[in-house]
């Protein structure tokens, strides 16, 4: 008779020790290159195994597309790169026929699911299964969740099923199509992708970029007043409406220069609390650390991964802001006291009677914010490793600090009909700032002056404003944004990003985010032939129906065959255009492309020809670039009075300007449109 035992699955080898070392299996063994621990659990002999994350993936039963035929089968079968998980395949193949137990001790989130489901599906016996979740890999919570398994949570892993369904059956069919497209068009294979929530990233920063590129900045006017107290010079800030228009300025900064004084009419003191910022979640991190450290989005998720892999930190793939009720902070604060940096701050804090975290709103069904467990690293951390485990280490115990308070001072000045205000601020108790140092408040302190005094104006200045377009999106920003409209998860956000990357749709500029022009093409036929697959308000809404799935609400079969009716239709319509170029030699592609055919392209770039303004045939980034120019030229004239030629001059020289912007200047210019304004009369 065969010995029988329970099987373990951890998510990866560092997890499987971590939890070894916590259930106290001494003995490790070592199959086809896999480590593997053995001990007792519950009175019965068990085995920890290690995965290496997903050792399955979805398979197509058929070429071509539309494809709707899928099953799942072992990833280093199916992927490229992916050989390294034959052992990890084989090992479980092995070990799990003799298995009279399955616990999924994969990590507590819709993949860990996923991950360990799978495992026990194939290999094994889902009726013999059990679940157990935490938040740490500590040796406290880990013996708490194995004293405590649960039933296979079914709804979350109905969920994670759903999830790569349906982003498999967007990726490979909307995939193919695009490739098939290139192919048709070039001749050339191209590996190119799309996908429920890679194109609405794309399309949103193709949009950020035509707003920057088309921005035309719009002048205004102002006076900029100072005064001179004890030897330091002071800038007013203007109660007053904006004078805008240059003539009005000058109007203004000349009474100001002809009254020469200022009465102070009102002093005004107040006091005001900064609460401490709550514990991190992921996003909140991931933004944060690209602020402070410039680490991008994915690397900081790595990152903190590997510290939560240490036991350093709890799981970081999370969305709340708001750390467990029952988190023994006296004993995790009573720990970090160890390490120098924190001695002080620990010391103040364990002097209070009870540490209350301030947390913020968001929470997330599955894990807590992200916290740091109070186990000192045992070796010496990476230069960006440390500035993560700072940063999420700072944050947590300033979330038990008091409120740093702030004394304002405001002076309110009057000079005739106008009136100004001079503010100052000073930090009378640092609170949580003191720990969190990321945060500074920058410090003002005026003069103490006495309400009627008189002061001489020291300077009068008009200046020249100009606005500015909106900031191109870093990777940290695009991920917030990302967030705040609800598609993707802490999970898989950053990985995705860096899709866009690896595809060449995006390139680095800078600090920013730049689309290529394979990006645009890409997005141009996304968005004649997929509009609605790109579109925000559907990923959104598959998200929902996701939800639904995890709380039981939906089933998956019912959400994939929604997403299998949205897509159907529009790939049989590529299929038809494909074959409709490729009998009549027609130029359908370029057209979807975005690109110029017979005589239909822009004058400018050469694109796809949007419509004639002014009689010059212009692409629709061209077209806006030039109603943007011609609509602002009317302020611009109102406020400064220059004529055409002149604004144009001025435009072309501010940094602000955006390249379709200069692009079309350029053309006026050389084609001798510049003399002209925009009524079509000489100037």
């Amino acid at each position: 008779m065969r010995e029988t035992y329970v099987l373990i699955i951890a998510e990866k080898p560092k997890a499987a020790l971590r939890i070894a070392q916590a259930l106290e299996f001494k003995t490790r063994h070592t199959l086809y290159g896999v480590p593997y621990w053995v001990g007792v659990y519950r009175d019965r002999k068990a085995l920890i195994v290690p995965a290496a994350g997903h050792l399955f993936t979805l398979k197509a039963e058929e070429g071509g597309y539309p494809v709707f035929k899928y099953s799942w089968a072992p990833r280093h079968e199916v992927e490229r790169n992916s050989s390294y998980l034959r052992k990890f395949f084989k090992i479980f193949q092995k070990l799990s026929s003799n298995a009279e137990l399955y616990v999924n001790a994969c990590d507590f989130d819709i993949e860990g699911s996923v991950i360990g489901y799978m495992i026990i599906k194939v290999f094994g016996d889902e009726r013999k299964a059990k679940r157990v979740k935490f938040s740490s890999l500590t040796r406290e919570e880990l013996r708490t969740a194995f004293n405590n398994p649960h039933d296979l949570d079914r709804e979350m892993i109905e969920a994670g099923l759903c999830r790569h369904e349906l982003d498999w059956l967007w990726g490979i069919n909307v995939s193919r199509a695009l490739m098939d497209i290139y192919r048709t068009l070039t001749g050339r294979r191209y590996v190119l992708s799309a996908g429920r929530v890679q194109s609405p990233t794309l399309m949103e920063v193709i949009k950020r970029q035509v707003e920057r590129d088309t921005f035309v900045p719009v002048v205004s006017f102002d006076v900029e007043v100072r005064i001179e107290i004890e030897g330091k010079m002071f800038r007013l800030t203007n109660r007053f409406p904006s004078p805008v228009s240059k003539v009005r300025a000058l109007e203004i900064a000349k009474k100001l220069r002809e009254l020469r004084r200022l009465k102070l009419v009102k002093v005004e003191t107040s006091r005001r609390a900064v609460a401490p910022p709550p514990p991190f979640n992921l996003p909140d991190l991931q933004l944060e650390a690209s602020r402070i450290a410039g680490i991008s989005p994915s690397e900081t998720l790595r990152i903190a991964e590997s510290l939560y892999l240490n036991s350093l930190i709890s799981y970081p793939r999370t969305n709340s802001q708001r750390l467990p009720k029952d988190l023994n902070n006296k004993a995790i604060v009573t720990s970090l006291s160890k390490i120098n940096v924190y001695k002080d701050h620990c010391m103040r804090l364990l002097r209070r009677p009870k540490l209350i975290p301030h947390n913020g709103r968001k929470d997330d069904p599955a894990h807590p914010a992200i916290y740091p467990t109070g186990y000192i690293p045992r070796k010496k951390l990476s230069k960006k490793e440390w500035i993560i485990y700072d940063l999420i280490t700072r944050r947590y115990l300033s979330t038990f600090s008091d409120p740093a308070e702030i004394l304002n001072l405001k002076y309110t000045l009057l000079a005739g009909e106008y009136t100004f205000s001079l503010t100052g601020q000073k930090i009378e108790s640092k609170g949580w700032i003191d720990i969190y140092r990321y945060v500074q408040i920058k410090e003002q302190e005026l003069p103490s002056l006495q309400e009627g005094s008189a002061l001489d104006i020291a300077s009068v200045k008009v200046v020249k404003k100009y606005t500015r377009p909106p900031p191109r999106y870093t990777r940290a920003t695009l991920l917030k944004w990302m967030e705040s409209v609800n598609i993707g998860t802490e999970a898989t956000r950053a990985d995705i990003l860096e899709v866009l990357f690896k595809r060449g749709y995006f390139r680095p500029l800078g600090n920013g985010i730049e689309v290529s022009t394979l990006g645009m093409e890409v997005a141009a036929i996304l968005e004649n032939y997929f509009s609605e697959l790109i579109s925000i308000e559907l990923t959104r809404a598959f998200e929902m129906k996701m939800e639904a799935v995890r709380l039981g609400k939906k089933s998956r079969s019912e959400v994939v065959r929604e997403a299998v009716s949205i897509l159907s239709p529009r790939l049989l319509r590529i299929k038809d255009m494909i074959k409709e170029h490729k009998l009549t030699g027609g130029k359908v592609l370029e057209q979807a492309v975005g690109r110029g055919i017979n005589g239909k392209s822009c004058v400018i770039c050469g694109r796809l020809l949007h419509r004639v303004v002014d009689g010059i045939p212009l692409c629709k980034y061209h077209a806006k670039a030039y109603e943007s120019l011609k609509s602002a030229y009317f302020i611009w004239k109102e406020r400064s009075d220059i004529d055409f030629n002149e604004y144009l001059k001025a435009i072309v020289k501010n940094k602000s300007t955006g390249k379709y912007v200069k692009e079309v200047i350029d053309y006026l210019m050389e084609s001798g449109r510049s003399s002209t304004n925009v009524h079509g009369s000489k100037t």
